[in-house]
């Protein structure tokens, strides 16, 4: 079973299984925004399974903040336009709740 804490000292979210961290996802935050910056998997077994679980835990902490979400990193911008559940969570809120934006690294 895996648990999501939030390390907000070094920004970011980690996932762990018992006893061993798997997945962190970095963000920034303000008032007005979080941006997720940098997705890693940490234990290699497994890993797209960790990221896109960590992805939908920490999208779920962060709209219940209710703040608006931006999405930089190209891992996680992948797993939400690849996870119907994920796509359609995001899509659904108001647009001043929750958003995806995708920043353009050209």
């Amino acid at each position: 079973m895996y648990t999501l804490l939030n390390n907000s000292e070094a920004s970011k979210f980690d996932l762990y299984l018992p006893g061993q961290l798997v997945a962190s996802l970095h963000y920034t935050i303000t008032p007005d925004e979080i941006m997720f910056v940098y997705c890693e998997a940490i234990e290699p077994l497994d890993s797209e399974r960790h990221c896109r679980e960590l992805l939908r835990l920490a999208l779920e902490d962060s709209l219940n903040r209710r703040i608006p979400i931006t999405v930089s990193c190209p891992i996680a911008s992948k797993y939400i336009d690849s996870d119907p559940v994920i796509g359609a969570q995001l899509q659904s809120l108001p647009k001043h709740v929750g958003r995806k934006h995708q920043s353009s690294l050209d």
